[in-house]
């Protein structure tokens, strides 16, 4: 939270010595209750409570659905998980230009040869204002750091690749499960290339992770009895556990790599949050085609190869990645470390109670220890510790 040159009233201080807890946390911040912003909220509910609640349902659904849709059908009937990638970008880099677009109108000074038109919609939709925005954006997107978002945005097309990779080769709450290595990842080039210190808790947090995760994996690799159920129920297809298992450690790689390089852009520039996720999504284009390109069959146009078997199901996994990439802003914008820990916590408890209801995932007693210490592994690594590193933003993966 960036500190805020207010006066600090020392005579309200002196003739009220009691105050109550949140005053004295106000006071050693040279801060007033009265001076202090108020929270946004929606309803009387904290936005950062609401972002991050709708993001572990958004991860626990994406999670579900993507299993759904890539194992309810034979694989010769299945829809192209390239191409999904591919609307994943052109769809989430058309919202975050609307919305930098709209930014624009609210920080750009007028100049003389823009009307100054009052405080109206005709202000808004002036053919010279908006050409003035436009013009603005464009510079902006195509600046001359822009090239910089090339390498996270190939890393992302990767990972999101992998990513149905691992959830078509995994129960859904294993997938969920194992896929909380993107924090070892995370953490692991956040000291190599940021110089990030970590804490002995948050060393210990990592060890216990890296456990839980292989307890999680035994328990999938001796037990044959969810690819049986699973057999039965979406008529034949097959899961393979160890080619999910090795996806999902590629998918974790990836996205700790790009999410820690892509704060490393992010605090080295004044460049808008929105304007940087337009600049990852275009960059994000040509390496999301190369697949759909090599693997298309030379009889069929490459526009009937894109949407072959591209069904319901398909796109509300589109539409489930999209919402969660916005959510995600939210969350960086208004909540913190700790409470994105009991949101990852939140999403794998949904996700385990619908893989038991939906796919007939049989409990284990080695699932559940295995996922009782993951949780307990993201609890310890995000609390804070008594020197906390000089970087407040973490971007543990794309989604």
């Amino acid at each position: 939270m960036s500190q805020l040159a207010l006066p600090v009233h020392h005579e309200n201080l002196a003739l009220n010595p009691k105050h109550d807890h949140d005053d004295i946390e106000f006071e050693e911040l040279g801060l007033l209750p009265a001076d202090v912003p108020p929270v946004p909220s929606l309803r009387g509910i904290p936005l950062k409570y609401i972002s991050l609640v709708t993001l572990a349902v958004q991860n626990s659904l994406l999670t579900i659905i993507m299993h759904y849709s890539r194992v309810s059908i034979p694989p010769s009937q299945s829809y192209s998980a390239p191409t999904a990638v591919l609307l994943n970008e052109l769809l989430k880099g058309s919202i975050s230009l609307a919305i930098a677009f709209a930014r624009i109108n609210r920080s750009m000074p007028y100049t003389s040869d823009t009307p100054q038109l009052p405080l109206t919609a005709s202000r808004f939709w002036h053919p010279a204002k908006i050409l003035q925005r436009v013009r603005r954006l464009g510079r902006e997107v195509f600046s001359p750091d822009c090239w910089k978002l090339s390498i996270p945005a190939i890393l992302y097309v990767i990972q999101n690749n992998l990513q149905y990779v691992a959830a078509t080769n995994l129960e859904a709450a294993t997938f969920q499960v194992s896929y909380q290595m993107k924090i070892l990842s995370t953490a692991a080039f956040s000291v190599l290339l940021l110089r990030k210190q970590l804490s002995a808790s948050q060393w210990l947090a990592l060890l216990f992770l890296a456990i839980g995760v292989g307890v999680v994996q035994i328990q999938t690799g001796v037990s044959d009895t969810s690819k049986i159920a699973s057999s039965l129920l979406f008529r034949g297809a097959s899961m393979n556990a160890l080619k999910g298992f090795l996806a999902v450690v590629a998918a974790c790689f990836t996205s700790g790599l790009a999410g820690v390089y892509f704060e490393m852009v992010l605090k080295n520039s004044q460049t808008d949050l929105w304007i940087r996720n337009v600049q990852l999504s275009a960059f994000s284009l040509l390496p999301a085609l190369v697949p759909i390109v090599l693997t298309r069959p030379s009889e069929t146009g490459l526009i009937s190869s894109l949407f072959a078997n591209f069904g319901a199901w398909a796109w509300a996994t589109v539409a489930i990645q999209v919402f969660g990439g916005l959510v995600t802003a939210m969350v960086i914008k208004y909540s913190d470390n700790i409470l994105k820990g009991f949101a990852t916590s939140l999403s794998i408890v949904i996700s385990f109670l619908a893989s038991v209801a939906l796919f007939d995932f049989q409990i284990t007693f080695t699932f559940i220890l295995g996922s009782v210490i993951v949780l307990i592994a993201t609890w310890l690594y995000n609390q804070p510790g008594r020197n906390p590193s000089p970087s407040r933003l973490t971007y543990v993966g794309k989604n």
